[in-house]
């Protein structure tokens, strides 16, 4: 009984990240924070890891500039170490490469409002194309 906590935590820690079971290649998906997806036969896993700056203006406020968030990803091959990439929602800095993988950030939602976002709530639409 004495090892119970520990395998607790282990099962606790394998259910942190959920698995997206509709993403494809060449086709807008939707990734919601903590969660991963499984592409091209699964030669490819996306992980939404977290958004480390929203400084979107919010839709219920005036701003003299939109700002932009940042959203932080991780790619991985089987076999290989993960490469941690960078997407922002403005328009030339909303694309990464991953060997011969090319990444945009399509979409991040919701709409920020002046009371903040939790980050449980942040959906990624993303769309990833073979090179």
């Amino acid at each position: 009984m004495r090892g119970w906590p520990l395998v607790c935590a282990a099962l606790l820690a394998a259910c942190s990240v959920a698995t997206s079971p509709a993403a494809e290649l060449d086709q807008e998906f939707r990734l919601r924070y903590l969660e991963q997806a499984v592409l091209d036969g699964g030669r490819l896993t996306v992980s939404f890891r977290e958004v480390p700056s929203d400084s979107r203006c919010p839709v219920d406020a005036q701003c003299i500039q939109a700002g932009e968030a940042t959203v932080v990803l991780s790619l991985a091959k089987p076999g290989r170490e993960a490469s941690v990439v960078a997407l922002r929602t403005t328009p030339g800095k909303d694309i990464a490469s991953y060997g011969e993988y090319r990444v945009e950030l399509r979409r991040l939602d919701p709409a920020p409002r002046v009371r903040g976002i939790p980050p449980g709530s942040y959906v990624a639409t993303l769309r990833i194309h073979r090179e």
